[in-house]
Formats: C-alpha cells, structure tokens, sequence
C-alpha cells in the first residue's frame, strides 16, 4: 500500500496519482462526494470525501475534518504507485 506522505502533502494541495489512488479507494469504500473524477489535483471534493472516510471510521469533530491522518490513512488501505507523491 502507499505509505502515508504525511499531512503536509495535502495541505500543499498537490497534483499527484497518489491523490488519484486515494479518490478511488474512497469512492470504493462509498464514501466519494465527486461530481467528476477522482483526478490527481487536490481539491475540496477530496477533503469532504476523505471526511465521510474519516466518519465511517467513528471519528467525530475536529478529527472528521477531512484531512488525512496517519491512522485513517492505513485503514483506507490506498494502493501503491510507482510514482512518488510531490506537492506541485
């Protein structure tokens, strides 16, 4: 699986095929708020999407805020890619 890239990666809001690999196992666990993708940018639709995640986890309040977490991160299980995630 990916490893997590660590909070800052999305914070930086980067365009990558790990944010892609993300979107798609969120959407596979029914927890997608997309109108059209996933895609590799960053955007709100993966925040608020990545937060359901976090809900159907039992998370709650500032821990449900949709950025990803080291915990949350692993459960979601996202698969590897062989490119290496870059914030650009």
């Amino acid at each position: 699986y990916q490893p997590f890239p660590g909070a800052s990666f999305f914070t930086a809001r980067p365009s990558s095929p790990v944010v892609t690999a993300m979107g798609r196992r969120l959407a596979a666990e029914g927890c997608a708020t997309y109108a059209v993708g996933p895609g590799p940018r960053w955007t709100e639709a993966d925040r608020r999407s990545y937060a359901a995640w976090q809900r159907k986890l039992g998370f709650r309040g500032s821990e449900a805020d949709g950025w990803p977490g080291h915990t949350s991160w692993n459960a979601l299980k996202v698969p590897y890619t062989t490119k290496s995630p870059s914030p650009s």
